[in-house]
């Protein structure tokens, strides 16, 4: 997974994490069995995490958010919390570590 360089690319990255999120919460819709405790304790988690990224996505947008101050996402410690349950955590840790370390040019 590519390292986002610009502002622009991280914006995408995010966008890119909601839309897998919200993928993985149509098909519990579609598909989900409330006696399935195995996803359900997750829809929370998922619910969760979309609602912070688009926080995020808003707040880079109005200028609230430095990136590269070496902090970790807010929201970081719920998905380490349920990596194992999180199909594409390779999103997750790309947004993190530019959050973390800053744009490389």
């Amino acid at each position: 997974m590519m390292t986002p360089r610009t502002q622009d690319e991280y914006l995408d990255l995010v966008e890119q994490a909601i839309f897998e999120i919200e993928d993985v919460l149509m098909c519990a819709e579609d598909e989900g069995d409330p006696e399935d405790n195995a996803f359900s304790d997750i829809l929370p988690v998922f619910e969760k995490l979309s609602s912070d990224l688009k926080k995020l996505h808003a707040d880079i947008l109005q200028g609230k958010h430095a990136i590269g101050q070496g902090e970790d996402l807010p929201f970081m410690s719920l998905v380490s919390a349920w990596k194992e349950r999180i199909p594409f955590l390779d999103l997750f840790a790309a947004l993190n570590y530019t959050y973390k370390t800053g744009f490389q040019t």
